[in-house]
Parts: structure tokens; sequence; C-alpha cells
């Protein structure tokens, strides 16, 4: 009988546990030291083994590790994340500055609070930080168009937009 999705979910997460468990933590789990895994209710295919599973992933894995296409992967994603992290780290920068008593001023429409806001944070940080300046950019462009885009749309372009 073929697994059903909750039972490919449960092996998926035992095979990825084990890859990230350090070598004290396997010992207990290899072959012939009488390990049981349990698994979800109706899952009782003894041919399931998340260690050989898990070995046999690392090995390809290792395969990898010299090719050029893959260092450049491994790059573009880690820069991917700290880019990820750069735009939420401002996002809560800005979002702390709004609540503060310099914004909360009860002229001044949300969304300009939000674009003055960005714009000060952003300045300030490239400013203490000019090595951070292509990315506070980006994340300034990110933040603005998700938060603000759409209202700068409905005043009809920023242009309209009385800063």
């Amino acid at each position: 009988m073929a697994p059903n999705a909750d039972l490919v979910e449960w092996q998926t997460s035992q095979i990825i546990k084990y890859l990230f468990e350090d070598g004290d933590d396997i010992t207990p789990r290899l072959l012939g030291d009488g390990l049981e895994v349990d698994g979800p209710p109706g899952s009782e295919d003894e041919h399931f083994d998340p260690v050989i599973i898990g070995e046999k992933l690392r090995s390809v894995a290792d395969s990898f590790i010299d090719d050029v296409r893959f260092k450049a992967a491994v790059k573009d994603l880690k820069q991917a994340a700290a880019q990820e992290a750069i735009e939420a780290a401002f996002s809560h920068g800005v979002e702390a500055i709004v609540q503060s008593q310099v914004c909360q001023k009860a002229e001044v429409a949300s969304e300009m609070q939000l674009i003055r806001a960005s714009v000060a944070f952003g300045l300030y940080v490239w400013k203490s930080s000019p090595e951070l300046k292509n990315k506070v950019q980006s994340a300034m462009n990110a933040f603005l168009n998700r938060h603000v885009g759409p209202w700068v749309t409905q005043q009809g372009g920023w242009d309209r937009v009385s800063v």
C-alpha cells in the first residue's frame, strides 16, 4: 500500500532530524542497536530507516561540495538569507519608530508616518554603516512597496504625495 501524505511528512521529518544530529546523538540510532522508530498510526513499514536514507543523502550531498555551481548557489542563498534578515530588521525598526512619540501626530496619515520613518531609519543606518548601503536601499524599497505602495498608487503616484 502506498504511503499517505501524513506518513511521508513524518518520514521526511525523521530523515531531516537524523541529518541534523551531532555525531554523539547518532550512535544509538545506528542499525543493530534495536532501534524502533515510532511512526504515525498505520505506519508499520519495517523497511523505513531514517539512518540508512539519511546516510545515502549525506553521501550524495558530500559529492556536491566541491562543485563550482554548488558554491555559487550557497553564496546566493546566504546573500538572500541576509537580505531577508535585513528586510525584517528594517521593517521592525521602522515600526518601532512609528510607535514612538515623534511620529504620533494626528495630522499625519499613517502612510506618511511609515514613509518618513523608513526614510529616516534607512538614511541613519546607511550613514552609520556605509557598507550596508545596497542592502538598506533594497530593504527600504521592499518595505515601501509592501507597506505604502498601494496608498501611493491611490494618491496618483509619488509626485502627488505631499511629503
